[in-house]
């Protein structure tokens, strides 16, 4: 997947986003979708996206096949006892809730809200935001602040590293003092960095997301100790056990729940509603997904634990082609779910070209 433009996270640029779809079809012709979600490089997390392809192919896959499931459930324990790296085992069961929605014709919003027992009106849109990677000086940050808010964004995260200074924040919250932001460092700090943090303090920002290290709980408690701006956890968060670590050593109050980090669905939403009952806020965060991923973010977002706007662009945002028909629009900062059954998008004709090259494998 070609980007439009350059992506430069906290330490590293992306120009182009390896990504594999995984189809399983069933009986009836059904096909349901999963993306893996891991980057090329191990720099967000410790899995990539070949570790995930291989673990799909020779472990998770075979095994699938030798189990009857009557639940996405049943399919999502299952899948947690592999032991396959998270957003491996995350795109079969994107494909499992996919397929399963469509055997009963229903939405994959639907499925979800049912899962977490919730009866109540679905949503029909979300509210969403837009991440904006480093940049060289505070002016580069405020013309792009201006082009998103102008597409209609209105929550707005910035990436940070240690090249922005605290004048540069300053200038961006002068031009910019009422605007929903958030700051994210992708692990780029640490504790020595307190003052930094402590300086920033006054300047309204949402969250500081991932300040310090990924594995390190400890100081992150530290720091939230010393400043008043909630810190928001994503690196270090891929089980319950994880989030009761949070609960109890006060290292966050609010988790940023990628499904793909965690596993999947089901883990997600168990995470999502064990977060909430201990006060811990939890929203939707992204993975620069193409329209496949995107699409179950959006059913994610929709759930009741969320309210936060998730990192959830519209289809021109990233990618020159995306790999589906449908195309994702914003309007008043919202984008609509999709509630055709099962996740609602299917693939263009390039993109099922590629899949009608490859033989089906039965399972």
């Amino acid at each position: 997947m070609k980007l439009k433009t350059p992506y430069r996270f906290a330490e590293s640029t992306y120009r182009v986003r390896p990504i594999n779809i995984l189809a399983i079809k069933d009986e009836l012709g059904n096909v349901g979708l999963g993306e893996v979600e891991a980057f090329q490089f191990p720099n967000y997390i410790d899995e990539i996206q070949s570790e995930c392809v291989r673990s799909l192919n020779k472990r998770i896959m075979p095994l699938l096949g030798s189990k009857d499931y009557d639940t996405p459930f049943e399919f999502s324990r299952f899948i947690n006892s592999t032991n396959g790296p998270f957003m491996g085992r995350a795109a079969a069961e994107m494909a499992i809730w996919d397929l399963f929605a469509k055997r009963n014709n229903i939405s994959v919003q639907k499925l979800m809200s049912l899962a977490v027992g919730d009866s109540g009106k679905l949503k029909t849109s979300v509210p969403v935001g837009v991440a904006i990677g480093i940049k060289s000086n505070s002016q580069q940050i405020i013309d792009e602040i201006h082009s998103q808010l102008n597409k209609g964004y209105t929550r707005i995260k910035l990436k940070i590293n240690h090249s922005y200074t605290l004048k540069m924040l300053e200038e961006v919250r002068t031009e910019f003092p009422h605007v929903l932001m958030m700051l994210d460092a992708n692990s780029q700090f640490g504790l020595k960095d307190s003052s930094f943090f402590k300086n920033i303090d006054g300047l309204n920002f949402a969250m500081i997301e991932q300040p310090l290290g990924k594995k390190d709980l400890r100081d992150h408690a530290k720091l939230q100790e010393r400043i008043n701006t909630p810190i928001c956890l994503d690196e270090n968060i891929f089980t319950s056990e994880d989030i009761w670590k949070v609960i109890n050593s006060g290292a966050g109050k609010i988790i940023n729940m990628k499904l793909a980090r965690v596993g999947g669905i089901a883990n997600a939403l168990a995470m999502s509603s064990l977060s909430e009952s201990h006060g811990l806020k939890v929203w939707c965060g992204g993975m620069l997904e193409t329209g496949i991923g995107r699409a179950f973010n959006l059913a994610l977002a929709s759930q009741k634990f969320y309210s936060f706007p998730g990192d959830i662009s519209a289809s021109d945002r990233y990618y020159e082609n995306d790999l589906i028909n449908e195309t994702f629009t914003l309007n008043n900062g919202k984008i609509d779910v999709p509630t055709s059954p099962g996740l609602g998008v299917t693939l263009n004709e390039s993109s099922q070209n590629a899949f009608n090259g490859d033989e089906w494998i039965k399972i």
